[in-house]
């Protein structure tokens, strides 16, 4: 070999060698520990990281095949061992479990994570990775492994588990409902507040999308988003959410966004704000409705205000206020509100039984009751939709009570969205109790008008009874006392007639009828004698019929002085007791025709169209004939004097039920509203004393005495037959005082007859039966 061939040689020997040298600087000095070993798995490198990391000095082991003492306390092969002999997978994972990987760009390549407890001082957690390498013919001459100690991470890495295992757990009982976002927008947590509120567990919703949102929040919804996506957290969001079985809950949400390792999340708080949101709407109503109570005098306006509120508030398609007609046993509509008008207008008008509606059901047991069964509901009470025309797929009824008595239901139909609960229930019961009140309130109220009225019309009854028995009796008994005088003188010119103690007893008798007036007026002023004016003026009114009785049976002989007592009343039970009525079978038509005929000449001289109407074949009747003549006669009267003339009066009978309806209709004047009750009282006249008292009978308002319609009252309850008037007052007279000239051709209002026919009217019915009482 040539001398420059050898000194290139020794050159090149010497470049290889400090390269082997630099390289085994490196690997000795590379901050990561670092050992190699050959193909037979002796320790060729053992760094000075190794060195610290391990606690051995690696002059101890190069050369040696004691790897396994940097790592363990008894011998084991360690990763590079196993890629040298090239181990199966089975061989790796019966020394380090699943902890390793392989890597996707070179499978022969490893790395795993692993605690070694044998490290000082309390052991270690190292990431290692191991290759093989190879020589010139590509067979394995070796592994490198590389060790990293990863204590501190896997300490705070197992302290953040720690730490969310703890959060975790304290989330499980946050009262709250709690969703956990992946950022890709799936479930990875609920906790269980959240299953109990809406009703997807936790398996059910992970690794998925929750699809709560109602449509119409959608919109709002993925505004909201954008802007959590942003700003990163969101506080007090207000809205509305789906539990899983489809109800609609009112919610509160915040959320906010946190990192854990390399993972988004996104925490959503919610808190169900359903029940807070139906008190306080429940309060604000309650409030609303008993603050409109003024506003509504009218009960009917009040119920319909409440229809609507309840219509409202439970969210459903109608609401109505049902009372109950205690006497009739049925149900009648006081107040409705319906999203369907036509319906609205119809069920004013229908009173149903109460086994024809559910709120029959509530009036019979005082209980409320709901159906959420369209199907239970019109089987049950088929004639309620088919009367109101509509379809109920839903019913909510609670009684309205007042003290122990149920005097109505309050219902809502078709509930819109979910179904009628208990919540509902609640709310329609209070509202129950404020309408209870209003209804006792406004009947209290429409007692109290109506007892107000019937007082004044009283009062002027009495009024007008002391005027009219004052007008009534001066006339006669100023004709009597004069008639008396001029008797008394034409007596006393006759000799031998000695008249003058009955004389004086009727004069006596005459003045105390002049005092009637003042007397009556006394009696309704002060209200009460003491008890010796009492016994003083009863004795003054027996006086002079027991002088006459007395006298007359002494003469005629018939009187027992020694049972003086026991004849008095003989004589007092015949000269006044009660007169006997005779039943008798009475041919109506007949009787009818012939009073009609002798009443024909007392009222010739009224120009009134009669027009009568009593057929052939009506039953016969049983009853005294007496009765049924001063029936006929006195309507027929009645009926005369209050038609002006060229006016017009129906009569007519008909048969009706085993007996004979009878009707007088008079086109008159008509009787004023307060009037109409006290018509059958007697001595109570429908115009003013003065207009009438000086006219003949049968006059238009001569008016009578006051007492042929108690007398006929009277009559119907003793003798079993029936009487009733209907009255409706002219409307061109507005008060009582108005008067109608009499005659329809002098009347200003009235253009032609049928102005006057058409402006009032009293029809008075009797109804005979043909039984005897």
């Amino acid at each position: 070999m040539r001398p420059t061939q050898i000194r290139a040689l020794k050159e090149k020997i010497r470049q290889l060698e400090e390269e082997n040298r630099i390289l085994n600087q490196i690997i000795h000095k590379a901050p990561i520990p670092i050992f190699v070993l050959d193909q037979d798995h002796r320790i060729t490198h053992f760094n000075q990281a190794l060195e610290e990391l391990a606690g051995i000095d690696a002059a101890e082991v190069l050369g040696s095949r004691d790897q396994w003492k940097a790592f363990y306390a008894a011998p084991r092969p360690v990763m590079a061992d196993l890629i040298i002999d090239r181990s199966s997978d089975r061989e790796i994972i019966e020394h380090y479990g699943m902890k390793y990987d392989r890597s996707p760009k070179a499978m022969d390549r490893f790395a795993a994570t692993d605690f070694f407890p044998d490290l000082q001082p309390e052991g270690k957690w190292l990431f290692f990775t191991a290759s093989p390498f190879t020589d010139s013919s590509g067979n394995i001459a070796g592994a490198v492994e590389t060790l990293q100690d990863v204590t501190q991470e896997k300490i705070k890495e197992n302290e953040i588990r720690e730490l969310y295992r703890i959060y975790r757990n304290i989330l499980e009982f946050v009262p709250y409902p709690i969703i956990v976002y992946r950022e890709n927008g799936h479930v990875s947590y609920v906790n269980p507040a959240f299953t109990k509120v809406f009703g997807w567990s936790l398996e059910e919703v992970t690794g998925k999308p929750l699809n709560f949102v109602p449509e119409d929040l959608k919109q709002e919804t993925d505004d909201i988003l954008d802007r959590f996506r942003q700003e990163k957290s969101l506080a007090r969001y207000e809205t509305r959410r789906f539990t899983r079985t489809g109800e609609i809950l009112d919610v509160v949400i915040w959320a906010a966004t946190h990192t854990y390792g390399d993972t988004l999340e996104n925490f959503v708080i919610l808190r169900d704000i359903t029940e807070e949101k139906r008190l306080a709407a429940n309060n604000q109503s309650i409030m609303r409705i008993s603050s409109a109570l003024p506003e509504y005098p009218d009960l009917e306006d009040l119920m319909d205000y409440v229809s609507g509120e309840v219509k409202d508030l439970l969210d459903v398609e109608g609401a109505v206020v049902l009372l109950h007609d205690e006497i009739k046993e049925d149900l009648f509509f006081l107040g409705a509100a319906y999203d369907d008008q036509t319906t609205l207008e119809r069920a004013r008008e229908i009173r149903f039984t109460l086994d024809e509606v559910f709120a029959g059901k509530v009036i019979k047991t005082g209980q409320p009751a709901v159906t959420n069964n369209a199907d239970s509901s019109l089987a049950d009470y088929p004639e309620r939709d088919k009367k109101l025309g509509y379809q109920t797929r839903s019913i909510l009824c609670v009684p309205i009570k007042s003290d122990s008595r149920i005097i109505g239901v309050l219902c809502a139909v078709n509930k819109k969205q979910n179904l009628f609960g208990d919540n509902d229930m609640e709310l329609m019961t209070m509202i129950a109790g404020t309408v209870a009140i209003s209804i006792e309130n406004a009947r209290f109220s429409d007692a109290l008008k109506e007892a107000y009225r019937d007082v004044a019309s009283m009062n002027r009854a009495k009024g007008k009874a002391i005027n009219h028995l004052s007008h009534e009796l001066k006339t006669p008994v100023a004709i009597l006392t004069g008639s008396l005088q001029i008797l008394r003188k034409k007596l006393d010119a006759v000799p031998g007639v000695k008249l003058s103690s009955t004389l004086n007893r009727i004069e006596r008798n005459l003045d105390r009828i002049v005092d009637i007036q003042t007397e009556t007026a006394d009696i309704m002023e002060t209200g009460a004698y003491g008890a010796r004016q009492l016994l003083i003026k009863m004795l003054e009114a027996c006086q002079d019929e027991l002088e006459t009785l007395i006298e007359t049976c002494l003469e005629q002989d018939i009187l027992d002085p020694d049972h003086l007592l026991a004849s008095v009343r003989a004589l007092i039970d015949r000269e006044f007791g009660p007169r006997s009525m005779h039943h008798k079978t009475i041919d109506f038509k007949q009787t009818f025709n012939t009073v009609y005929s002798r009443l024909l000449p007392r009222f010739h001289f009224r120009r009134i169209d009669i027009e009568t109407e009593i057929p052939d074949g009506l039953p016969d009747l049983e009853l005294p004939p007496e009765v049924v003549v001063k029936v006929i006669e006195g309507l027929i009267r009645n009926a005369i004097e209050n038609t002006p003339d060229h006016g017009r009066i129906d009569i007519s009978a008909c048969p009706k039920e085993k007996g004979i309806l009878f009707e007088i209709k008079d086109f008159g004047v008509g009787v004023e509203k307060d009037h109409r009750k006290r018509i059958f009282e007697g001595f109570f006249t429908t115009q003013e004393t003065l207009l009438y008292s000086t006219k003949t009978p049968y006059e238009f308002g001569a008016g009578g005495k006051g007492a042929d319609l108690l007398r006929m009252k009277l009559f119907a309850d003793r003798l079993g037959f029936s009487i009733e008037m209907a009255s409706e007052r002219c409307g061109f007279l507005i008060h009582n005082e108005d008067p109608c000239p009499g005659d329809i051709l002098k009347c200003q209002y009235c253009l032609e007859q049928a102005d006057c026919l058409n402006s009032g009217h009293t029809r008075f019915r009797v109804f005979f039966p043909n039984g005897k009482k």
